[in-house]
């Protein structure tokens, strides 16, 4: 039995998933996901109803909005970190309040200029916030560093950690917002994309270097991170870098085979990172 689309068309936004799409498509069309799944079955043409992303369940509700075979494909996990489900930007979905999985996108929406996080807020008073998504989405996610992975969680932690809290009131009175995450995501981005770069990696993690030496090295690194300030503390930042990298270096000295054989200057970024427990 061929599946036909529902008479009112829905249309699907970037990202957004099954269970988001089949309860708005199935509003506009005056019913339920419920009625429509018993309705298929009953007929012949569907399994019994799942709440499973089965292959059956997914192109049946491709054939009901007639979508292309790509809907519904964002994978739930890339290289082994997961690529969560959250609230697409309300100005996107025109208030919708659509669901979706966007692993290239950060925590901003550039085009709405509004963070993506709980609850979204606009943020088209704090343009810093805007380059950062920009160098997320052209370095951090073509390197598999997604917006709940543990990495960027480090790096924010130590953006708080860092950002002088003067800097933070005058974000905090620009932005009208107390959202930590937020006021410091210039700040989170700029430390992730360090502690990830291929280069960096390899020279922190040179063989028989000293933790004196990667400490001036992550010193060096992350001057200029953070707005000068009386109170800044961006030396606990480096501090911070150090101590991973030396814990990295530590690891794999005293068991190489961990990650075949490698040596610290030869262990593959997502090796080393799994080393850190990260």
């Amino acid at each position: 039995m061929t599946i036909q689309p529902l008479p009112v068309p829905t249309r699907i936004f970037g990202g957004e998933g099954l269970i988001s799409y089949a309860s708005r498509h199935a509003a506009r069309n005056g019913t339920t996901v419920e009625k429509i799944e018993r309705s298929l079955s009953e007929a012949g043409a569907f399994p019994k109803p799942s709440h499973r992303r089965t292959p059956e369940r997914l192109q049946a509700w491709r054939s009901l909005g007639a979508l292309h075979e790509s809907a519904f494909a964002t994978p739930a996990v890339i290289d082994g970190a997961d690529v969560i489900d959250r609230t697409l930007c309300l100005r996107c979905t025109q208030g919708s309040g659509g669901t979706g999985r966007l692993p290239r996108t950060g925590w901003v929406c550039a085009r709405h200029r509004r963070w993506l996080g709980t609850p979204q807020h606009d943020i088209r008073a704090l343009p810093g916030l805007i380059a950062a998504e920009r160098h997320y989405r052209r370095v951090l996610a073509p390197r598999g560093v997604l917006v709940r992975s543990s990495i960027i969680q480090w790096a924010g932690e130590c953006a708080i950690t860092g950002t002088g809290q003067s800097v933070i009131a005058e974000r905090y009175r620009r932005g009208a917002t107390s959202n930590l995450n937020l006021l410091t995501y210039p700040e989170t981005v700029r430390i992730a994309r360090l502690v990830t770069n291929p280069g960096f990696n390899t020279r922190m993690l040179q063989p028989r270097l000293s933790a004196r030496e990667r400490h001036a090295m992550s010193v060096k690194a992350s001057t200029g991170f953070f707005p000068r300030a009386e109170d800044n503390e961006s030396w606990r930042v480096a501090h911070r870098i150090t101590a991973m990298f030396n814990t990295i270096a530590g690891e794999i000295e005293r068991n190489p085979f961990r990650v075949g054989g490698a040596t610290p200057s030869s262990a593959p970024l997502a090796q080393a990172w799994r080393i850190w427990g990260r």
